[in-house]
């Protein structure tokens, strides 16, 4: 018997999980329960009352090591494992991570030789209205790819680059710093499958990170661009997406090796947001064993099911 409820939030695809305390110190059977349901579903939405940096950050651990972001300015100073995403200001000055534009659709630490695993994301100020993040299940839109287009795309790799991201990041928001010679030397291009397997799942995915692809290999720049805006366009349909509406104190977790997300605006001249997010970059046997348990520019019409 689970020591908690699970409600789902779309067929095969997100639950909401309700009583169960996010901790570094879960009893192994329930942290268990949890991963078979996280496996299943890819996303998981825990409402809670709070939740610390520290105890973030301890519960995290129990999927795997933590990653140290590449914007090391956002980053906590007593937990280096926590980054700060939105508009908050201290002393005058942004306090977290953010971008005025418009995000794309991406998979966290993309640019990494292995991208993270899981990203957990906690609600500390939500905006009265807007700063929703969308969730679209990669799993089930490559599933539903014509059998042509799966042909076309089975054995192809992108380009991911965190430079062609930064200049990116770049024409959106005035003023950001120049990209660095140790971020460049830091985080080389890596080149990413378009199709992934889930190490432990076994099941097929996409991932798509249009503005961190700076190409797919054995493509013209056109054609790789329009062949990955098609897909894209086709991974993001109201489908296959679940839009989160944060309440303060929501903790979020996704399967990041098959599932996209992106946030949307908010007006964030009159209204704060700040999230909290650990990033698991890898994992650990009791994940793995966890796992194997529950195991036994285009538009949509480019690509048409």
């Amino acid at each position: 018997m689970r020591a908690f409820s699970v409600e789902d939030i779309k067929p095969g695809f997100g639950a909401v999980i309700r009583d169960f305390t996010v901790s570094g110190n879960v009893r192994k059977q329930d942290f268990d329960a949890l991963m078979e349901v996280f496996r299943d579903r890819r996303l998981l939405v825990i409402p809670s009352r709070g939740i610390e940096p520290a105890e973030q950050v301890a519960f995290s651990r129990l999927f795997g090591p933590l990653e140290v972001h590449a914007e090391t300015r956002f980053i906590l100073r007593d937990h280096p494992e926590v980054i700060r995403i939105g508009n908050a200001v201290e002393n005058g000055k942004p306090c977290a991570a953010f971008s005025i534009g418009v995000e794309q659709w991406h998979s966290d630490s993309s640019y990494r030789p292995s991208p993270s695993i899981a990203s957990l994301f906690y609600a500390e100020i939500v905006p009265p209205s807007g700063g929703d993040t969308l969730f679209a299940d990669a799993v089930t839109a490559y599933a539903n790819l014509p059998s042509a287009a799966k042909t076309r795309i089975d054995g192809l790799c992108a380009v991911h680059d965190y430079e062609y991201f930064d200049r990116w990041l770049g024409v959106i928001n005035e003023g950001r710093p120049p990209y660095s010679d140790e971020k460049r030397r830091k985080f080389p291009p890596h080149r990413q499958p378009i199709v992934r397997t889930h190490p432990v799942t076994g099941v097929k995915s996409l991932l798509l990170c249009p503005a961190v692809i700076s190409g797919i290999e054995g493509l013209a720049p056109s054609e790789s661009r329009l062949l990955l805006d098609a897909l894209t366009a086709f991974a993001t349909q109201d489908r296959y997406v679940y839009r989160h509406r944060w309440t303060r104190g929501d903790l979020v977790i996704w399967d990041n090796l098959c599932t996209l997300h992106t946030a949307t605006s908010f007006d964030h001249t009159r209204h704060t947001r700040l999230m909290r997010r650990t990033t698991v970059t890898s994992y650990v046997d009791t994940v793995a064993r966890a796992g194997a348990s529950s195991r036994s520019t285009a538009s949509p019409s480019a690509i048409s099911a």
